[in-house]
């Protein structure tokens, strides 16, 4: 029996893929990698030694301790670097019709595409797409959230990743360069059929979730008609209370010893006591506009890729 993906879901960040990733997960006909994002097939152009300490931190797991053990626990974020680790991880796989994989490094990176077709020529591709100015945003306020950045002005932000010396997945943020999905999507349409793609635009996640998650179902060959539970939200926008404590936790790596060492049961207490929904910033007219004008032209190409009008994102 095949016990590699006959599917995997490719980006984009910020765009919804930790709740792709939760609802197949309920799916009894679903298998699901123990670790989510393992970046297997970004190997080539990621630059390890220029990490952020950021990043490091994410990215903590040890694969070979992991792989040797149960692997009850999920993992959110891990690099597996080997063919042989890689398939490890779907050593559990009974009879699920369909095995998936999540990692938004996947959609960026430009060697990924023809790293999975090398490998698994035949497995489905998933993206899920979201307005790029609203992705952005979103991504800013998580980093602020984790304590990543300390920068409140988000065209100054922008600016301070457009500025780094070196670049790069897991080095800088890519706050711009990830919402250029043209050419990202592009690569796998030209490299796989157009039936084994599956484009999901945001805004239709975000109307009908349910009817969304029915036709991937349908997609990925599993029964459509499952009922899943989608009464939690994943990832939703919080802002620290104390700001310049939770940068510090951050950038001095306590932050990540916290959540090894909080047991599971407090975390959610702990997270009402230092982040609040009340105080998250709004994006402005003038950095929508900035921002409208910059993704304008990728924005059109891809609209015409898919030959969907995709024109409202820049409004």
């Amino acid at each position: 029996m095949n016990k590699l993906p006959t599917f995997l879901i490719v980006g984009a960040v910020k765009a919804g893929t930790t709740s792709l990733h939760e609802y197949l997960q309920q799916h009894p006909e679903v298998f699901m990698s123990p670790i989510k994002e393992t970046n297997y097939f970004s190997d080539t152009d990621m630059l390890f030694e220029h990490f952020n300490l950021d990043y490091k931190q994410d990215i903590s797991t040890d694969v070979a301790k992991y792989l040797s053990g149960d692997m009850e626990k999920k993992v959110h974020i891990a690099h597996v670097r080997s063919w042989e680790q890689y398939q490890q991880l779907f050593r559990d796989v009974k009879d699920e019709k369909a095995i998936g994989e999540v990692s938004n490094s996947y959609l960026y990176l430009p060697s990924s595409a023809s790293a999975i077709k090398q490998k698994l020529a035949d497995t489905k591709i998933v993206m899920i797409l979201r307005n790029p100015i609203e992705r952005l945003y979103s991504q800013f306020l998580m980093n602020l959230r984790l304590g990543k950045i300390a920068e409140r002005d988000l065209l100054k932000e922008i600016q301070i990743d457009q500025d780094k010396k070196v670049k790069g997945w897991g080095v800088s943020h890519l706050y711009l360069e990830v919402g250029n999905y043209y050419e990202q999507v592009k690569r796998y349409y030209d490299l796989f059929p157009a039936t084994q793609i599956k484009v999901i635009v945001f805004d239709d996640f975000k109307k009908d979730a349910k009817g969304v998650m029915k036709d991937l179902f349908q997609f990925v060959a599993v029964n459509p008609d499952f009922d899943i539970d989608m009464s939690q939200k994943y990832n939703e926008a919080g802002m620290p209370r104390f700001g310049k404590l939770n940068y510090i936790l951050t950038q001095t790596g306590l932050y990540t010893l916290s959540k090894k060492i909080i047991p599971e049961n407090f975390k959610q207490a702990v997270k009402k006591i230092f982040y609040s929904k009340s105080n998250i910033p709004k994006i402005t007219a003038e950095e929508k506009k900035w921002l409208a004008d910059y993704y304008r032209h990728d924005v059109n190409s891809l609209s015409q890729l898919l030959n969907r009008d995709l024109s409202g994102w820049l409004r």
